[in-house]
């Protein structure tokens, strides 16, 4: 008898707690950070794009320069080596790891193996920050001096994260900085998951040209 109100209460109720949340990311800046940023990942993805196609196209052929290049190496030292890079700053772009995956029997498998382990190096990069975070200078400083941040970081943090692992800003700084800030290991993780996204999706962008 009290099913329909009580389903038009609960409705009712998840509107208005849609409509808290609205005025709330609205007074806080999350919409304008988010539609700012978003301009940038796609800008960022048709710009490496375009990039890598004209100097495929005019000055070199990177397919065959990372032939050269990897050709001594064994799939698995060369998974390896990104996976230390993607542990410790990300110092090489995943891109070119993408470009090889090509040359692989079973490419979009490959992809896989890179965005697994570069989802593992995040992981370890975010160990980094934590330990870094437990030395007592490191945490005094970073905690006094830059309060403020801190504030920002736990109230975007998780827009960071997912912008960091989907766009081609390096992921292993963000990862630190995650850990070091005390953000929360498992929001981390379930955000970090969208690193997969950004492999297949520059993969499949990547493969065409």
């Amino acid at each position: 008898m009290n099913s329909k109100p009580d389903s038009s209460l609960r409705k009712r109720s998840l509107l208005e707690q849609g409509k808290l949340h609205h005025h709330y990311h609205r007074r806080k800046g999350s919409y304008h950070f988010i539609g700012k940023n978003f301009i940038k990942l796609v800008s960022s993805i048709l710009v490496i794009g375009l990039a890598l196609f004209l100097v495929n196209k005019y000055l070199i052929d990177i397919d065959a320069l990372m032939a050269e290049h990897i050709s001594h190496l064994s799939q698995f030292q060369v998974l390896g080596v990104f996976f230390m890079s993607e542990s410790v700053l990300g110092i090489l772009p995943p891109d070119l790891f993408i470009i090889w995956s090509k040359s692989q029997a079973n490419e979009w498998l490959t992809v896989g193996f890179l965005a697994t382990l570069s989802y593992l190096g995040g992981q370890v990069s975010f160990q980094i920050g934590r330990w870094i975070n437990h030395i007592p200078r490191f945490h005094q400083w970073v905690h006094t001096k830059y309060q403020s941040s801190l504030e920002q970081f736990q109230k975007f943090g998780a827009l960071v994260i997912v912008l960091g692992a989907l766009t081609p800003l390096p992921f292993s700084p963000i990862s630190i900085l995650s850990g070091s800030l005390e953000y929360s290991r498992r929001r981390y993780s379930l955000l970090a998951l969208s690193r997969f996204a950004r492999f297949f999706i520059y993969a499949s962008f990547l493969f065409k040209l």
